[in-house]
């Protein structure tokens, strides 16, 4: 395994451990893939339900399955297209948005903590590579 790839998974599982320990009632409701289908829908703005089936690999059923379940716990909307009325666009709801907000605590102290044991510069620099490194994973995902 390369080292930036060991790195980068053990920050997603440390945050990813953080938010499912410290979130609300309804998190503890849903699966893993049910918080990937939460997080492509959040990351991309309006998508479709085709769109987010193919960014998850997964069947249009399958998806159909976890787009209810999370539309019934008032995590998701979909709307339909004014355009074309078969396709439905999926977006995230105030709740879920609230639900995440929640968490400022826990990115203020990282941010406090960052700031008394990296240089400014350095800082910065971590910034505009993570910004770059999402960037890049847009990139990809549009291939």
């Amino acid at each position: 395994m390369l080292s930036m790839q060991k790195t980068m998974i053990d920050l997603l599982q440390k945050v990813q451990l953080h938010n499912h320990l410290n979130q609300y009632k309804e998190f503890e409701k849903l699966g893993a893939i049910d918080m990937y289908y939460l997080e492509a829908i959040n990351q991309s703005n309006n998508t479709t339900i085709g769109a987010v089936s193919r960014m998850l690999n997964q069947s249009t059923p399958n998806t159909n399955y976890h787009i209810k379940k999370l539309m019934r716990l008032g995590l998701i909307e979909k709307k339909v297209d004014q355009q074309d009325r078969r396709v439905y666009h999926l977006t995230v709801t105030k709740k879920y948005v609230e639900m995440m907000d929640n968490n400022t605590e826990f990115w203020q102290k990282l941010q406090d903590g960052l700031e008394k044991k990296v240089s400014p510069s350095d800082l910065a620099i971590f910034k505009r590579v993570l910004e770059r490194t999402l960037d890049v994973i847009d990139e990809n995902n549009e291939n």
